[in-house]
C-alpha cells in the first residue's frame, strides 16, 4: 500500500468536513521524501525507509532513484546558505543530482532571507510554468535557516477526442451544502470508456490524452495517460470513496474501466483550483516523526542538522483542451473490481 496516499485520507477528510476542495499527488509527497532520505541517517533514515519502501535496504535506497513515470517536468532545488562552516557532502550531491535530477543553488539565509525566499519561489514558477507562484511565504526563512528542499511537477496534457466548445453547457452545481451555483459543463455523449460500481457506490469515466513525445508530436510509443473521474451514486458519498482510495491496495488501478459503452449523458464541470497542504503534520500524523523534530532529525549525511519543514501546494484547470497541473500520475497492474453485468442501456454520467 502506497503510504504517500494515505496523507490524501488527512487532506481529504478535513476538506469534505470544511465542504472545499482538495489536490493531492502522492508521487510529489515521494519524490520530495526520497531525496530527503539520501541525506539522513539513523532512525531518521529508518522512519523514512519503513514509510516509502518497508522492504527496501539502506544501501538500495540510497541507490535507488525517486521512481517516477516521465509524465512531466519535475525538479528538485536543494539550496542552502554559503558559510564556511557549512557545506553539503559530495555523496549527496551526486546522489541528489544523479537520481534525482537536482541541482544546488546556493543562498544567503543568513543575512538576505528574503531574497533567498524569490529565489525559491522563481525555480517553483519555472518548474511549473507559472502555475505556482509565491509558494514560500515572506518571513519563512530565517537566519537560523541552514538549507532547503524544493521540489516541483508540471504536468499538461491535451484531450485525445477534445470536448466541442459549442456543446459546452451551463447548468447548476450542487454544493455539499446544499447551494447550487450555474456553472459551465463539458458535454459530450457517446462511446466512452466507463464502469459503474452500484454495489461500491460509484461511477468511473476514463478521459483519455493525446498520446505525444518531447516533440509534442504523435508516437505510438509514447505513454499513455488519462484521467480517471470517480463519481459517487450518494450525494454524501464521496468521504466513503476517498476511504477506499487510500486503504484498498491499488484501488484506482483496480477501478479502471476495462469496456466501453454507451453514455449519455456525459457531463464533466470545468474546473480551476489550486490547494494547500501542511505536508509535515500530515507525515507526523501517520508516523513519519524524526525528520521533522528539531531533536530528532539526523541529516548528518546531508553535512547539516536542520529539521525539515513540509509544504505543499497545486493547481489544477481542466476545459475543453485538456489539462494543466502539478500532479503526477500513479500507474500499478493489479486485479479489478467486478463491476457487473454490461448494462445494455446507456449510462447516465453527469458530475454535477
Amino acid at each position: 500500500m502506497d503510504r504517500c496516499l494515505q496523507v490524501a485520507w488527512i487532506a481529504g477528510d478535513k476538506a469534505i468536513t470544511e465542504q472545499s476542495n482538495f489536490m493531492f499527488s502522492p508521487l510529489c509527497v515521494r519524490a520530495g521524501l526520497a531525496l530527503l532520505a539520501t541525506g539522513t541517517d539513523g532512525e531518521t533514515l529508518r522512519q523514512l525507509l519503513s514509510f516509502l519502501a518497508p522492504n527496501t535496504s539502506t544501501s538500495s535506497m540510497r541507490r535507488a532513484p525517486s521512481s517516477s513515470p516521465r509524465c512531466g517536468r519535475g525538479r528538485s532545488f536543494p539550496s542552502h546558505r554559503p558559510s564556511s562552516l557549512l557545506r553539503l557532502g559530495p555523496d549527496f550531491q551526486y546522489t541528489a543530482a544523479a537520481d534525482h535530477r537536482a541541482f544546488v543553488r546556493p543562498v544567503d539565509f543568513q543575512t538576505q532571507a528574503e531574497a533567498a525566499t524569490v529565489q525559491v519561489n522563481r525555480f517553483f514558477a519555472q518548474a511549473t510554468k507559472g502555475r505556482l507562484t509565491n509558494v514560500i511565504p515572506s518571513g519563512t526563512f530565517k537566519s537560523t535557516t541552514k538549507c532547503v528542499l524544493a521540489n516541483a511537477m508540471h504536468f499538461k496534457a491535451t484531450w485525445a477526442r477534445k470536448f466541442d466548445p459549442s456543446d459546452t453547457v451551463r447548468r447548476m452545481f450542487h454544493r455539499a451544502d446544499g447551494t447550487s451555483v450555474r456553472v459551465p459543463f463539458l458535454s459530450d455523449p457517446g462511446i466512452h470508456y466507463a464502469t459503474s460500481f452500484d454495489r461500491l457506490g460509484f461511477k468511473v469515466l476514463q478521459l483519455f490524452y493525446k498520446m505525444v513525445g518531447h516533440d509534442n508530436k504523435f508516437h505510438f510509443n509514447a505513454p499513455c495517460f488519462c484521467m480517471l473521474v470517480f463519481l459517487p451514486t450518494r450525494r454524501d458519498g464521496l468521504r466513503d470513496l476517498l476511504r477506499m482510495a487510500v486503504t484498498e491496495p491499488d484501488f484506482v488501478m483496480r477501478c479502471v474501466p476495462r469496456t466501453e459503452q454507451q453514455v449519455a449523458p456525459c457531463m464533466v464541470p470545468k474546473f480551476k483550483f489550486s490547494a494547500e497542504l501542511d505536508a509535515a503534520g500530515a507525515l507526523r500524523q501517520l508516523g513519519l516523526a524524526a525528520p521533522f523534530d528539531p531533536v530528532a532529525a539526523d541529516l548528518s549525511k546531508m553535512a547539516v542538522n536542520p529539521p525539515p519543514e513540509g509544504l505543499y501546494k497545486c493547481a489544477v484547470e481542466v476545459d475543453e483542451e485538456g489539462t494543466t497541473a502539478v500532479a503526477a500520475t500513479y500507474e500499478a497492474s493489479s486485479p479489478t473490481y467486478s463491476p457487473g453485468d454490461v448494462p445494455t442501456l446507456p449510462m447516465s454520467f453527469v458530475a454535477d
